[in-house]
């Protein structure tokens, strides 16, 4: 009898240790699933420095064909109606000498964006691996995840193509000429030629060595996301249960969708119109020149003053549209960062809460103030400045103060510097802001594809309710 007491004491003994193991595991896994939750990874200086000069390329990029296009319009106005001015100032020369910058410019961004890609892409894989192995309990938000779509060997490999291909194109021009034309052929074209096959050559080698690289990387990136797989649906699960459990509080007016919505408004309108001028600008060029190759017309004078005017007035239209266009744009910035702000303040007594989706979503996902200021600061003041520093470098000869070129290369250098300081200031400045939103709202982990699925079930909704409504009243 003692033996059979004994093994029923170790049998419900063990039964207990069991039911406390299984206890214990069932804590850990709530407590675990109350912890985990998704933030935006604070950068380092290397992924910030990556992430904000990609944009900033983008933008010089943008800026240096839009500020070009602007001086071809000022010359051809100046031309028409202030021939004077113009010819005082040498305007044609100046835009003639800008043409090699342009394409300089072109091709250097053309090369230098891939390789600002394969920098950010590489410093947010070690920022994304050291940031799982420190913080498993905390998943990058989709925006983090999304930045590993592109390999950094692949925008290597999309760098090293076009060397390649301005390589081939400028090797095939010159063999032909060396071909066709006797003048051709001098040193320094064959130079030419065999700088482009040795070129050529090297990116074939360079391309297979990028394929073995592009796999240890992919091996990298499959690593994390395999990690993700499993903790993904489960932040997601554990912060639709903090959503749930929050209460509904009205956020402020400034949070609401539709708080920008005039000045959205009126920057489209602004932007219209600033098509409408080009458009009736256009006319003017059209008639002094109605094809590139036909030869200039001149009328008798109530038609040539009204070609003279509409090209001065024109002019001055497309000026002014731009000043408003800009005016808009800097007074939407200061908004923006005004709701930055607001959201800040609103969510600083880390009380949880619950809001519609449209109101979190935009400031998770949307564009951030002072980024966009250091895009505009680089579309904006580096192109003309770049033009004006290396037209002289072309053409000496133009009528250029010694002040102003200085001017111009000192912006050229400082536009991008401070670009690249308020582009970094912003993203850490964007990192604290939104894990704090995060903390408290819980907002799960949109995306923009999860964003635009729902925005085309709404609308489809609305569509069906209001083909019923029409129907009832028929009926």
């Amino acid at each position: 009898m003692a033996d059979l007491d004994e093994r029923d004491d170790r049998a419900r003994s063990g039964r207990a240790a069991r039911t406390e193991r299984r206890r214990a595991a069932r804590d850990r896994a709530e407590r675990e699933l109350r912890d985990l939750r998704f933030v935006e990874v604070p950068e380092t200086a290397s992924s910030a420095f990556g992430r904000t000069a990609v944009g900033l390329a983008i933008a010089l990029a943008v800026g240096a064909g839009a500020t070009w296009v602007t001086m071809l319009i000022a010359a051809i106005v100046s031309d028409e109606a202030l021939w004077q001015l113009s010819h005082d100032l040498d305007v044609d020369a100046f835009l003639r000498a800008t043409v090699v910058p342009l394409f300089g410019l072109g091709a250097g961004l053309a090369l230098a964006i891939p390789l600002l890609g394969a920098l950010d892409v590489a410093a947010a894989l070690r920022l994304l691996e050291h940031h799982a192995s420190a913080e498993p309990g905390q998943v990058p938000s989709s925006a983090h995840r999304a930045r590993l779509a592109t390999l950094p060997a692949r925008h290597v490999r999309r760098a090293a193509l076009v060397v390649a291909v301005i390589a081939m194109a400028v090797g095939g021009f010159c063999l032909l000429f060396a071909l066709f034309d006797e003048e051709g052929r001098t040193p320094v074209v064959w130079a030419i030629i065999g700088v482009s096959t040795v070129v050529v050559l090297g990116w074939l080698v360079v391309r297979s060595w990028l394929v073995g690289v592009e796999e240890r990387q992919e091996h990298r990136r499959a690593v994390l996301e395999a990690g993700w797989a499993s903790t993904v649906v489960v932040a997601d699960l554990s912060e639709t249960r903090r959503r749930e459990a929050s209460t509904s509080i009205e956020p402020p007016a400034q949070l609401l969708p539709g708080f920008a919505a005039r000045i959205d408004r009126a920057i489209v309108i602004a932007a219209c119109a600033l098509g409408a001028v080009l458009a009736i600008w256009f006319v003017s060029v059209w008639l002094r020149q109605p094809c590139r190759r036909c030869d200039e017309r001149y009328f008798d004078d109530p038609v040539e003053r009204f070609i003279d005017g509409l090209s001065l007035w024109g002019g001055i239209a497309i000026a002014g549209a731009l000043a408003v266009i800009a005016a808009l744009v800097v007074a939407r910035l200061v908004l923006m960062r005004r709701v930055e702000r607001a959201a800040v303040r609103w969510v600083a007594d880390g009380q949880p809460r619950r809001v519609p989706g449209e109101v979190a979503e935009p400031l998770l996902l949307g564009s951030r103030a002072g980024l966009w200021t250091s895009r505009l600061v680089v579309a904006v003041f580096t192109p003309l400045a770049a033009y004006v520093a290396l037209a002289v470098l072309v053409d000496p000869a133009l009528p250029l103060v010694e002040s102003t070129v200085s001017i111009a290369v000192a912006v050229a250098v400082a536009a991008p510097i401070v670009a690249v300081l308020v582009g970094m200031a912003d993203l850490s400045r964007a990192a604290r802001e939104r894990n704090a939103l995060r903390t408290v709202l819980s907002p799960g982990d949109p995306d923009a594809a999860s964003i635009a699925a729902r925005e085309a079930a709404m609308q489809r909704t609305r569509a069906k309710q209001a083909r019923r409504a029409q129907r009832r009243g028929r009926g």
